[in-house]
């Protein structure tokens, strides 16, 4: 399935894609994320959650003239989420009015066993909603990818 979400921030895209395009700043703004780590290069992040499940995650695609990053859930260990390995996720950062931007988030993947595709859309989009706001957090504290 795929799910696509868009959330203003109301912060200039620069300063949200220091944030949003730093693919080992996760903790810094989810509130479920609690340390990263880069390996192989930078390309592979491991995410270690609050509730001690792991995730390790692939650089697919990143491109910073266009404020864009993609990844995969290569791995997962005691992860309960709504979805696992396989899944595909983009963040892309836009200017919007002048001092704002938009924070698209795109999803594809299969929903985990047993989870509805509702419940799985509502995952997704409560996972951007979450960063969305953990970067709007962030950068009203003054912190800067």
């Amino acid at each position: 399935m795929k799910v696509g979400v868009s959330i203003a921030i109301p912060h200039p895209a620069a300063d949200v894609w220091s944030l949003a395009g730093g693919f080992d700043l996760l903790p810094a703004i989810s509130t479920n994320t609690a340390c990263s780590r880069l390996e192989d290069g930078g390309r592979l992040r491991v995410l270690v959650n609050r509730d001690g499940s792991i995730l390790w995650e692939r650089m697919l695609d990143f491109d910073d003239a266009a404020m864009t990053l993609a990844y995969e859930i290569t791995d997962a260990k005691a992860f309960s989420g709504a979805y696992g390995r396989g899944y595909r996720g983009r963040v892309t950062i836009e200017s919007a009015a002048v001092g704002a931007s938009l924070f698209r988030y795109e999803a594809d993947f299969e929903p985990a066993a047993g989870v509805s595709e509702a419940a799985a859309k509502a995952a997704v989009e409560a996972f951007a909603a979450d960063c969305a706001a953990g970067i709007g957090r962030a950068l009203e504290a003054g912190t800067r990818g």
